[in-house]
């Protein structure tokens, strides 16, 4: 009997043991350079460069993916004000994948005491080798342009078309909140007081479409009413499109 209860209890021991041993072997096995980033893989950087983003996230060749602080990463990542949300994904053994959605940059800002990129929710953003050199500049009628002028510019410019968007060389936004727009060709954009963008922004692209389809030469569109725009041509006269 007691030979038989021996022989249970090694039973018994090898039934848990073995398994045990297998896991803790596994377990072992994360830590070696099996498991290293090998591969890091940036997806959403459209300014910022692969490299830039994973010295933000601090991680490179030797960063173990198993064992890998994801929160951590992830914050890193955001702590860069041009990085808007960040997320990172391991697949295995090998191989980390950062995805980044970037802060859309609408404008510049070079005036006494501040300068920077204006992001497309006021954000201001800092410099960078790879923005876009062609941005419109953001103006204000006194100094640096305040939160809410940044705001007024930075919304308008959000809704622009694209295509009208690169038309614009300036934006000014006076002390008293008034929103003016330069254009490549020299004219002038009233845009009002802030609010009813997306509208302003589609009657401006119906205006400049019209402009151009009946060869007028527009000095000045006033938009700041947009169910009511109208267009200055460089003879003085005042048309309503």
């Amino acid at each position: 009997m007691a030979e038989m209860s021996l022989r249970r209890r090694r039973a018994f021991g090898l039934i848990v043991g073995i398994p045990l041993v297998l896991a803790l072997s596994l377990w072992a096995l994360t830590f070696t350079p099996l498991f290293r980033a090998h591969h890091i893989r940036v997806q959403g950087a459209t300014v910022l460069s692969p490299v830039e983003v994973r010295s933000l996230a601090g991680v490179d060749g030797s960063t173990n993916v198993v064992h890998l602080d994801d929160v951590g990463v992830v914050g890193r990542l955001e702590e860069s004000p041009w990085i808007a949300d960040a997320s990172v994904h391991v697949e295995l053994p090998d191989t980390l994948v950062l995805e980044i959605t970037e802060r859309r940059p609408v404008g510049v800002i070079d005036a006494l005491g501040e300068s920077g990129i204006l992001a497309s929710d006021a954000t201001l953003l800092p410099m960078t080798a790879g923005a876009p050199s062609d941005l419109p500049a953001v103006r204000a009628a006194l100094g640096a342009p305040s939160t809410e002028q940044r705001a007024a510019a930075a919304t308008l410019l959000s809704a622009l078309d694209p295509v009208v968007a690169k038309r614009v060389t300036e934006v000014l936004v006076g002390q008293d909140g008034l929103v003016a727009l330069t254009l490549s060709s020299g004219a002038t954009v009233n845009a009002g007081e802030a609010g009813d963008e997306a509208s302003k922004a589609e009657v401006l692209r119906a205006v400049l479409r019209w402009a151009t389809s009946k060869g007028l030469d527009v000095s000045s569109i006033d938009i700041s009413a947009p169910t009511a725009p109208s267009a200055t041509l460089s003879d003085g006269s005042t048309l309503t499109p």
